[in-house]
């Protein structure tokens, strides 16, 4: 009998086929995979008993991916569709199934002594991997703060996954994300109190992972047979750790990274690309990307790139006829407290009184230092930070994230003309928040508003373009929309009368 197994996939890397492939020699079954733009096949010709056992050893074997979908038999399939070709681009991803972890083990052995008398004695322990060098360390705030301070990312490397519930709020869908084949970063959450002293993270949440190279593997074996279930790390500057994954609802999205991504062949380009700014810097950014990757460039589109990194933030549209045109533009501000006070005093007699009244109530906001090597909504996120005592754009966020409101208040999220070109008013959103804190509103509820209003300011211009364009296809990208209140309120607000558009194997930022 023929049976057609089709498992929906959202990348056109071939690694996971390959991994079928293992398990159909494996299992000894007359079977072919093929795979396709956004799925997989598998064709079995065997007897029922044979099908039976094979789909055992799926179950058994076959990893998580983050690119899957859906799975299920499908009674016939369009034998004319091309298939994707194998180009023999090596991937930068290490396929660690369980038996290559079992067979990991049982080869090698690397001696982890002096490194773990290191972090025990509250010391750093540096060493090389298959993904770059790394420095780790037992969960302490002091040497965290000290890596925050110069710039790194302090994330978390879990070493015992039947531990992790111990001290966070875990999901089965984290655990599913934690567990694929991609090993990637993924944020959760902390229990109550168990991150009290703060010796993880500055906030509630941490970016986490297993391991994902040969020499990790073995580290972490080592570490959990000393009763080290967690341990921190930072990476060198060369090499960027994998990739951040969040999720909303049913829907995965990579935030950014190039490991399991790149090399790639782009088969609308017709090319091989290295990386993710190779890619997107070739195709004029993410936007302009999503617009080939999805045939889009013949139909009027609205775009919203808003990232919390890049200077490119922006509204655009895209017109057949006229080509690409920003709209809304977000400033980058490279600014201190008093420059901003004197800039909101400025605006009118009524914003000089709040500027005035606010400085005597709040008067350590003034000894703030405000970051300036920032880019994107970062920039403008950071001052509002500032202004309400908080240390920076990461807890700024998390504090929002951590609330349980669905409703906020409305963050005044208004346009500038200057010289032409419409610049969100981050002087007015600083403002808004001033008010209402003078009017006592807390901070979780002002943070949470921020987000909410971003939402409303999408939603309400894009609507305003799309009546003068006529335009029904929204792309949606740029790592602001990782944060799940914009996200969710965006897209739930505008999936009523648009086309969403996201990317499904990129990034949504670089």
């Amino acid at each position: 009998m023929q049976l057609i197994y089709k498992i929906e996939f959202n990348t056109t890397n071939l690694y996971f086929k390959y991994i079928i492939e293992d398990l159909i020699k494996e299992a000894k079954v007359n079977a072919l995979c093929k795979q396709y733009k956004g799925f997989i096949l598998i064709i079995l010709e065997e007897e029922a008993d044979a099908i039976e056992s094979f789909f055992a050893l799926l179950g058994k074997k076959l990893p998580v991916s983050i690119f899957i979908g859906k799975s299920y038999v499908i009674e016939e399939y369009d034998e004319s569709l091309e298939e994707i070709k194998d180009f023999e681009i090596k991937q930068n991803l290490s396929l660690l199934t369980n038996d290559a972890i079992k067979n990991i083990i049982e080869e090698n052995h690397i001696d982890f002594l002096n490194d773990i008398i290191k972090i025990t004695k509250g010391g750093v322990s540096k060493f090389e991997t298959h993904n770059g060098s790394k420095d780790y360390f037992l969960p302490n705030k002091t040497i965290r703060e000290e890596f925050e301070n110069k710039g790194f990312e302090v994330k978390l490397l879990i070493t015992d996954m039947s531990k992790v519930e111990e001290i966070f709020d875990i999901n089965v869908k984290d655990f599913q994300l934690l567990c694929s084949i991609e090993r990637p970063l993924v944020k959760i959450k902390f229990k109550m109190l168990k991150n009290a002293n703060k010796e993880f993270s500055s906030t509630s949440y941490i970016y986490a992972k297993i391991p994902d190279d040969k020499e990790t593997v073995l580290f972490a074996k080592a570490l959990k047979e000393n009763g080290i279930n967690f341990v921190l790390y930072v990476n060198d500057e060369v090499y960027q750790d994998g990739l951040k994954i969040t999720y909303i609802k049913d829907e995965n999205l990579i935030i950014s990274g190039d490991k399991g991504l790149f090399p790639k062949y782009d088969f609308v380009a017709n090319k091989k690309y290295n990386s993710s700014k190779e890619y997107f810097d070739d195709n004029g950014g993410v936007y302009k990307a999503i617009l080939a990757q999805t045939s889009k460039r013949i139909i009027s589109t609205i775009g919203v790139y808003f990232s919390q990194n890049s200077s490119n933030s922006s509204i655009s549209i895209n017109i057949p006829t006229k080509g690409l045109k920003q709209i809304i533009t977000i400033a980058n501000i490279h600014n201190n407290i008093k420059n901003c006070f004197e800039e909101i005093a400025d605006i009118d007699e009524h914003c000089a009184r709040l500027i005035s009244n606010y400085s005597k109530k709040f008067p350590f906001v003034l000894e703030g230092e405000v970051p300036q090597n920032t880019n994107g909504f970062e920039s403008i996120i950071n001052m509002c930070a500032k202004v309400l005592g908080i240390n920076s754009s990461k807890e700024f966020e998390d504090m929002a994230l951590n609330t349980s409101m669905t409703s906020g208040i409305q963050i005044d999220m208004k346009l500038v003309n200057i010289d032409g070109v419409n610049y969100l008013d981050y002087r007015r959103i600083v403002q808004s928040i001033m008010a209402y804190k003078m009017a006592d509103v807390d901070n979780i509820t002002l943070v949470y508003s921020f987000y909410e209003s971003i939402s409303e300011f999408i939603c309400n211009y894009v609507n305003e373009i799309a009546k003068e364009t006529k335009a029904k296809d929204i792309v949606l990208c740029g790592n602001m929309f990782a944060n799940s209140i914009i996200f969710s309120k965006t897209n739930k607000t505008l999936s009523k009368s648009y086309n969403i558009i996201l990317p499904k194997e990129y990034a949504l930022d670089y």
